[in-house]
């Protein structure tokens, strides 16, 4: 039997993938903290950022944006998955090909921020190796607070 990710085809983002991403960000929170388009392309022209998108059956239903916040930081800007393709190891695999592709460019640590309110999403980080570093008040524009959490990388194996 395959497994479940299997089904999913994990590629670099295209400019042409931008609308679909947005609409995707917009069905995965609420949206008084969705991105607007503006927020993401900007996102998008940070230094050193980069996205990934994953595809079932052709269409979009999941990407993670990145970028190296500066030496030794990387930072992952989001990560959002259509609700009915969670569960399925993409999340994971999304995390895992992000952290690769910082500690390749140099990131010894990796810095998120999660709406304290997502419980779902603070166990997900915690099993990947995160750990709640600060509280940030008043984060996301509706007021609601996050939790900065952080990952050191393990060092590069010679």
């Amino acid at each position: 039997m395959s497994s479940p990710e299997e089904s999913f085809i994990i590629r670099e983002y295209k400019p042409a993938d931008f609308q679909a991403i947005c609409d995707i960000d917009r069905k995965c929170f609420s949206e008084a903290i969705a991105y607007s388009p503006e927020e993401m392309a900007f996102g998008f022209v940070q230094r050193g950022a980069f996205a990934l998108v994953a595809e079932h059956s052709g269409s979009i239903v999941g990407f993670v944006l990145a970028y190296q916040k500066k030496q030794p930081i990387g930072h992952i800007v989001t990560i959002d998955i259509l609700p009915e393709f969670r569960r399925a190891g993409l999340g994971r695999k999304f995390m895992e090909i992000a952290e690769e592709q910082l500690k390749a460019r140099g990131a010894t640590r990796v810095i998120l921020e999660v709406s304290v309110n997502n419980e779902g999403a603070i166990r997900f980080y915690n099993a990947l190796g995160y750990a709640t570093r600060r509280w940030l008040r008043s984060y996301y524009p509706d007021g609601t607070d996050a939790w900065l959490m952080e990952k050191a990388l393990a060092a590069q194996r010679l």
